[in-house]
């Protein structure tokens, strides 16, 4: 896994231009096949750790009236305006896909994009994040650990979900 810039052909690029937060990891499979589809259910699981972390974040954001992140009915066949877990589809082709979620306190969007070599396939995992307000620098500031080893965790799992179904 590398830190990148985010591609200029993205969805997210423009938005990107604008934030306050941006990231950009990508990851290489070697001989895997790579469908966003398969980008996508990779989403819908969550380790034991990921669920207990956001349970507590629940918990702690409820006094400020945050939304409470709820389990979602998914399908990985979601095309724009549908929802998504608890974002919303914003745009999607077949190389990639823009989510958007926003709160009083932020907004995010996150992009999941691949491409095809002939020797291997990349997935991009791309994070944009722009505060409302002081809440949502310090709500940042706490969560960002977190996001970062969630993001791992997510591309990490894709990553090998797709080396296993050669």
């Amino acid at each position: 896994m590398e830190k990148v810039d985010i591609a200029e052909c993205s969805f997210i690029y423009d938005v990107s231009q604008e934030a306050n937060y941006t990231e950009c990891y990508q990851s290489k499979v070697n001989n895997g096949k790579i469908t966003l589809e398969s980008c996508l259910l990779s989403l819908l699981y969550k380790p034991q750790w990921v669920t207990i972390l956001y349970k507590l974040r629940n918990v702690l954001v409820k006094p400020f009236g945050l939304k409470a992140t709820t389990e979602l009915n998914a399908t990985s066949n979601v095309q724009k305006g549908d929802k998504f877990v608890f974002f919303n589809v914003l745009e999607r082709n077949e190389r990639e896909i823009l989510l958007f979620a926003n709160d009083k306190h932020l907004e995010a969007w996150f992009s999941i994009q691949y491409d095809v070599n002939q020797d291997c396939s990349v997935v991009t995992f791309a994070t944009v994040f722009k505060y409302h307000n002081l809440m949502g620098r310090i709500y940042f500031i706490i969560i960002k650990p977190f996001h970062y080893l969630i993001i791992r965790d997510l591309l990490s799992r894709t990553c090998n979900l797709n080396k296993k179904r050669i």
